[in-house]
């Protein structure tokens, strides 16, 4: 019987830590961190920016929160998250900044909104905390990664196909769909994404039922 299991099934414990990446992405999958995806990631310049500082301000976020003892109140407690992401913000931002220069401009107020994203003041507690620290470091970086590259698909088939571009340069000058560049595109295209990864999802937890079972 354990011949005839996937490779999923057979490892599913140790692949729990790796599940931000697709089978828990916090944006197609969870539906979280939304905005900046939608509003902001019109560009390469926008995905790669927000992608970095996400990456970062979370990472170094809930890794040096974890040292926040747990008799302190909860409310305190996510309060403390929410400073630490400030003090983190400040060096990404600069850091961000002196990759694109204009970059802190265009992303505008969703950069520094995510000192506060879903997963410090949510899945800090419910999750992340949960675990030793080096479980704890993979996991989040796993979660990190994946809105990375989904916020990368996003900002490079709108830029590509808004702009007839990629990071500024000219390359698409015969299917260019301007709408493409406004926030509602952004919610269309994640809805698609998040479909299709839902619909590998079952294939991968349920590779033995029919398609019917799906629909």
């Amino acid at each position: 019987m354990q011949l005839n299991k996937t490779f999923y099934e057979r490892n599913k414990e140790r692949l729990q830590k790796f599940n931000g990446l697709f089978m828990t992405n916090p944006v197609v999958e969870r539906g979280f961190i939304l905005a900046p995806v939608v509003a902001a990631a019109y560009s390469c310049e926008n995905a790669v920016s927000l992608g970095i500082g996400f990456l970062i301000i979370t990472f170094v976020t809930v890794m040096l929160s974890s040292f926040i003892p747990k008799r302190i109140p909860y409310t305190i407690r996510i309060i403390l998250y929410a400073l630490i992401g400030c003090v983190v913000f400040v060096p990404t931002a600069m850091l961000i900044d002196w990759i694109f220069e204009d970059a802190l401009y265009t992303v505008g107020i969703f950069l520094p909104l995510l000192v506060a994203n879903s997963l410090i003041v949510v899945k800090s507690e419910s999750r992340f905390h949960k675990h030793q620290k080096g479980y704890m470091a993979v996991d989040v970086l796993s979660h990190t990664i994946g809105f990375f590259i989904v916020i990368m698909i996003v900002g490079l088939i709108r830029e590509f196909f808004g702009a007839g571009s990629l990071f500024g340069v000219l390359l698409n000058q015969w299917a260019v769909a301007p709408a493409l560049l406004m926030p509602f595109s952004g919610f269309i295209l994640v809805g698609l994404l998040a479909a299709l990864c839902n619909k590998i999802r079952k294939r991968i937890e349920y590779p033995r039922k029919k398609e019917e079972d799906f629909k």
